[in-house]
């Protein structure tokens, strides 16, 4: 089965936290700041969380565990299984 790297949640989660951020910012806080327009401020980091979590998308690194199974033909010999882990890192 494919797993999502950490790292992969790790940024994804941040562009999460961005968005979220500037969603907020931008719809909820209504405050004069001077020299800020905070809904600008909101806005930007909204598009900027949307670019990170579509970066951690386009860029993901996925395990691949293969397990082989080796059956002797002498029916006294035990069974021996290797497994492997695989790491793949796709780019599109």
């Amino acid at each position: 089965m494919d797993q999502p790297s950490d790292e992969e949640g790790a940024v994804m989660g941040a562009g999460v936290l961005m968005a979220v951020l500037g969603a907020i910012l931008t719809f909820a806080v209504r405050v004069d700041a001077p020299g800020v327009d905070l809904q600008v401020v909101g806005v930007i980091l909204m598009v900027a969380g949307g670019a990170v979590i579509a970066y951690a998308r386009r860029t993901v690194e996925r395990e691949h565990v293969v397990t082989q199974v080796e059956t002797p033909t002498d029916p006294a010999a035990p069974q021996h299984s290797v497994r492997q882990v695989v790491r793949d890192t796709e780019r599109d």
